[in-house]
């Protein structure tokens, strides 16, 4: 199960290589080791453990690198695909006897390049329908710290952070001061953001660079207690007075 595969492989390093990711992420991320991971870009099949295990990890890494599964797996046939050797050939013996001789099977042109128009529209198909889905999808936010809403906070600010679409900009809303931050080019981001005492409901959207779409909205709500409200009463009085 030998093959060059340079065009399967092309397509799969570029897909990568074009979202800045590396085969020891995405060994971690889909738990396909990173040497498999490097045969199929390399079209180097059979340094794969099987048939069943390298469509298996075709399609996995086709869906982690946003291509089509479908059409990849086509591919992956068209470029490991060789003549099967006749059984049926008859002995010498047969002939002979005057035995019919199998006629050799040979694709026509037309037929071969009809193949390779129904795959190609096949893929490109498949590619509008990825844009379409990509750009009509609202973008992920997901914040992780603070993972829920917080009591009894004694900062007068705090950090938060999570993970949306790379390169997004994310907005915090509901407070006297707003900031906002771009998301790394995975996606992760972080902003500190100042509090006042008592109750801040913080309202955190992410939008999309590419697609202009928003998330849905994040809230928050801290309570800050202790030394910010502790500090008031603790001033001499002349001057609270002033």
């Amino acid at each position: 199960m030998t093959g060059e595969g340079q065009h399967l492989g092309e397509m799969l390093r570029s897909a990568r290589e074009s979202r800045g990711l590396d085969r020891v992420r995405i060994e971690r991320d889909t738990r396909i080791r990173e040497r498999y991971l490097s045969a199929l870009e390399r079209g180097a099949y059979d340094e794969l453990p099987g048939e069943v295990y390298a469509r298996g990890f075709l399609r996995t890494y086709a869906t982690y690198l946003g291509l089509d599964p479908d059409a990849m797996t086509a591919l992956y046939r068209l470029e490991t695909r060789r003549p099967t050797a006749d059984r049926s050939r008859p002995t010498a013996r047969r002939r002979a006897l005057g035995s019919p001789q199998p006629r050799a099977f040979a694709l026509a042109p037309g037929v071969v390049a009809a193949a390779i128009l129904t795959i190609l529209v096949g893929a490109l198909v498949a590619y509008l329908a990825y844009q379409l889905i990509t750009f009509a999808r609202t973008p992920e936010l997901r914040v992780l710290d603070p993972a829920g809403d917080v009591a009894g906070h004694r900062d007068s600010s705090i950090v938060i952070s999570g993970v949306t679409a790379p390169n997004a900009r994310v907005s915090v809303s509901g407070l006297t001061e707003n900031p906002s931050v771009v998301a790394d080019s995975e996606g992760t981001f972080s902003v500190r953001v100042e509090l006042v005492p008592g109750s801040n409901l913080v309202t955190i959207r992410a939008l999309d660079p590419r697609t202009r779409r928003q998330s849905a909205e994040v809230t928050r709500t801290i309570e800050v207690v202790g030394d910010a409200d502790a500090g008031e009463s603790r001033r001499p009085p002349s001057a609270q007075r002033g």
